[in-house]
């Protein structure tokens, strides 16, 4: 006779993509081939903002996004901010978490090229070649329109950005906006070390450009293409902006049937208000919110290799 104090699991989903789910232990994104299968090891128990989940590492990947010079270095005149407290946070935490787990990490930086240029919508285009006042919810009752009109900027993708001067004194030619292989597109500071320690790890680091704010915008993409194939589910998101970049991947790969979950202390945005809307909405309509130093505890305390 089943034991009536043990709840019992539920299928969320479908027969090909589907999570477990039991008051106990929450939602398991394991993804074993059926419902009834074993319990797929290793497995990892990470506690979120509302609901457990259970992860197999073999099947996540850490996602990194625009972690770049142009968002963060000074010498571009971008002040200490949420986006270096996310550079912070992966270094200390959220990248040697993933590499004792063997989680994969996938860097994913703009790398733009002459034929992006070509086909890019004129939104992409304004949002980063105009200025103007910005206003933010506090401003929501206000009547519509900006006390002063946005203009256009000297620059915006693929324009020069001239020579700039580093910490140390010396000075270097910034490159073309977000192309690739210029010194701004380039990981910032420790990031670069941390990126080619990562190459030489068990599970190597990858790294992937993309020409959207987006990086999984397109039906067919070399990011989306080797995930697929190598067959990842989970997918962990950090990066800047939280509520630009990094909100529009999370929501596409919701949308192409990824698992989604945001580490928000390794995330960043200047825009308070904006960061709660983006975590609110991860944890309860795309997925789940974490974060780096929960994945380092569960890491240590929580990793499940299976039966001995």
């Amino acid at each position: 006779m089943p034991d009536s104090t043990v709840p019992p699991t539920s299928i969320i989903g479908n027969i090909s993509n589907f999570w477990l789910f039991n008051e106990n232990s929450g939602f398991d994104l394991t993804h074993p081939s059926t419902p009834q299968s074993p319990f797929l090891y290793p497995r990892l128990k990470l506690h979120t903002t509302n609901t457990p989940i259970t992860i197999c590492p073999p099947k996540t990947a850490l996602v990194i996004i625009d972690m770049q010079n142009f968002f963060l270095s000074t010498a571009l005149g971008r002040p200490r901010g949420p986006g270096h407290n996310a550079e912070d946070a992966l270094l200390a935490y959220g990248i040697p978490a993933a590499r004792r787990a063997g989680i994969q990490i996938v860097w994913v930086t703009w790398g733009l090229t002459d034929e992006d240029l070509s086909t890019m919508p004129p939104a992409t285009f304004r949002a980063f070649s105009f200025r103007g006042e910005e206003t933010g919810f506090e401003d929501a009752d206000r009547e519509i329109g900006p006390k002063r009109p946005e203009v256009r900027t000297e620059n915006g993708l693929g324009f020069q950005l001239g020579e700039v001067k580093l910490e140390d004194g010396s000075t270097i030619e910034a490159g073309r906006m977000l192309f690739r292989d210029q010194w701004n597109s380039a990981l910032h500071g420790r990031l670069t070390a941390a990126f080619e320690d990562g190459l030489k790890a068990p599970v190597p680091d990858v790294q992937f450009h993309k020409n959207r704010i987006s990086a999984l915008w397109e039906p067919r993409s070399d990011l989306h293409d080797f995930l697929k194939e190598r067959g990842f589910r989970t997918l962990m998101f950090t990066g800047v902006n939280t509520d630009q970049c990094v909100l529009a991947t999370v929501q596409d790969a919701a949308l192409k049937g990824y698992d989604t979950v945001l580490l928000r202390d390794g995330c960043g945005t200047p825009r308070d208000l904006a960061r709660d809307m983006v975590e609110f909405n991860c944890g309860k309509v795309w997925g789940f919110v974490s974060s780096c130093v929960e994945l380092t505890r569960s890491v240590d305390e929580r990793l499940d290799k299976g039966p001995k």
